[in-house]
């Protein structure tokens, strides 16, 4: 058996990854690596992260897929410090295209992917890079929380959450792009979600945002929030902010509260176009909330940005189904990724 460490030099990375010695560190919703394997015997070994490991209940680990030419052959929490999986044995040589997904958000915990075991002439190589990369800012929505747990009364689990249901992943999938997602559940521009008006400052999303991101979970001994993200390596053809909806649990309780929510969208669309200067930013909301959006299109059109636009999703009312907590189903979320992708397809054709 041979060991073969993932970096970019063996693997597609997706998202906002950490390499290092020990293994890859997979962060946010939908990050993870995508590789083609020439061999007999590949075995992974995923882990949850030491600090959630040591401290934090179930709900709240890191939920991983791991895929063999599209097919899921693990999917579940890891619970563990280190699980290990055979997923290719074969008596022959066999070439296949691997994808390691994480499924659950970035808030709570991180996974690491030790190096791939291999049998002694097995290969492995990066699998391509798709024409297009689109990055997503957002809440819960974006990462898939709820799609998972048909019961609207679930307390939060990450158990519920799949990246791959999300809008995000079926728009991508129709427009023949790659992923990068930044978002957290209950987070917003100026408030975290609130049940009583009180503004919640410990769920803003904004001062991590040029960073990795924060975790409560932690990469070997390094906090994320620390390390700064290179835009630069891999620039985004387009940017989607979907912002707002736990913002409205705030405004619609102060006064004043949409004109603030206005002048933060503005000061973020800056924000990114700093960080991504040759991108489409399309500012959108509407699967669970649309109050906000008259401040966003406000925000789009003061940035000045010929470059930013605004997109309005089919809200959700029920017909399709809800998620837990009221959030998005899967069909729900499919009809929104078809939604965008047809709204980006000619925008993206003009370039």
């Amino acid at each position: 058996m041979k060991t073969i460490p993932f970096d970019k030099t063996t693997a597609k990375l997706l998202g906002r990854v950490i390499p290092r010695e020990e293994g890859l560190w997979l962060t946010h919703s939908a990050s993870g690596c995508e590789f083609i394997f020439t061999g007999k015997k590949l075995t992974l070994t995923l882990g949850c992260d030491p600090k959630t490991f040591g401290g934090a209940p179930r709900c709240n680990k890191p939920r991983m897929a791991v895929l063999v030419e599209g097919l899921p052959v693990v999917k579940k929490v890891i619970e563990d410090e280190e699980e290990t999986f055979t997923v290719i044995d074969s008596s022959e040589t066999v070439t296949r295209r691997v994808s390691v997904v994480k499924l659950s958000e970035m808030a709570f915990s991180l996974c690491r992917l030790n190096p791939a075991q291999t049998d002694d002439q097995a290969q492995i190589r990066a699998a391509e890079e798709l024409p297009l990369k689109i990055s997503f800012i957002g809440d819960s929505i974006t990462c898939g929380y709820g799609v998972d747990d048909s019961n609207m009364q679930s307390p939060f689990a990450t158990e519920a959450e799949n990246a791959m249901k999300s809008y995000c992943w079926q728009a991508c999938r129709i427009l023949g792009a790659d992923p990068e997602l930044y978002s957290y559940s209950g987070h917003g521009l100026i408030s975290g979600y609130t049940e009583d008006g009180t503004r919640n400052t410990r769920e803003i999303l904004t001062p991590w945002f040029e960073s990795v991101g924060s975790s409560y979970g932690r990469a070997g001994d390094l906090d994320p929030a620390e390390l700064p993200w290179d835009f630069s390596a891999r620039p985004s053809d387009v940017v989607i902010i979907n912002l707002g909806t736990n913002d409205n649990s705030f405004c619609k309780l102060n006064e004043g509260g949409y004109e603030g929510f206005q002048e933060e969208y503005l000061r973020f669309i800056k924000t990114v176009r700093k960080c991504e200067p040759s991108a489409l930013i399309v500012c959108t909301m509407g699967i669970m909330e649309t109050a906000p959006m008259e401040q966003i299109r406000r925000a789009a059109e003061l940035s000045g940005d010929s470059r930013v636009t605004t997109f309005m999703f089919t809200t959700q009312d029920g017909t399709l189904g809800y998620g837990s907590n009221w959030h998005p189903s899967e069909d729900t979320q499919l009809r929104a990724g078809k939604e965008l992708a047809e709204f980006l397809a000619p925008l993206l054709n003009r370039r």
